[in-house]
């Protein structure tokens, strides 16, 4: 009895470990579930943050300790009320990102970790035609 329960928890171990991470089930009730996927951009052309903004990196490939440049391209009124970029996959603390008001360009650069694959995430507090916008966009960073 105890085998059968051991088994049953360690799967259930291994299933979890071994899910999508870019998927994200959300129960609304108990009796439904709704997936939904997160949107990872690769910056070979501009996203879409909103249907009025979009980014852009100045590079495809970020990497750490290497300074890089974040643009938001709108044709309405944008102002950056806060940004940073913080880890998704591990606790390196927020980077402030300073983004200039005229051109909507920030210059930042992340630090380097013991995982070889870092991902960040851009969080974004915006006033788009008067309207709060808060957005968060993730950044992947690779390195040999």
């Amino acid at each position: 009895m105890i085998a059968k329960q051991l088994t049953i928890g360690l799967l259930g171990v291994f299933l979890v470990a071994c899910s999508d991470p870019t998927i994200i089930i959300h129960e609304s009730s108990e009796k439904s579930e709704s997936s939904v996927t997160r949107n990872v951009c690769n910056f070979s052309a501009p996203c879409e943050l909103t249907s009025q903004v979009q980014i852009y990196l100045g590079s495809e490939q970020v990497q750490p300790e290497t300074e890089f440049t974040i643009g938001l391209k709108s044709a309405t009124k944008v102002e950056v009320v806060s940004a940073w970029l913080e880890g998704e996959n591990m606790n390196m603390g927020r980077i402030p990102v300073f983004f200039d008001k005229n051109t909507l360009i920030a210059k930042t650069m992340v630090g380097v970790c013991t995982d070889k694959s870092m991902r960040w995430i851009l969080r974004l507090a915006l006033t788009v035609n008067g309207q709060s916008v808060t957005t968060s966009h993730p950044i992947a960073v690779n390195y040999q």
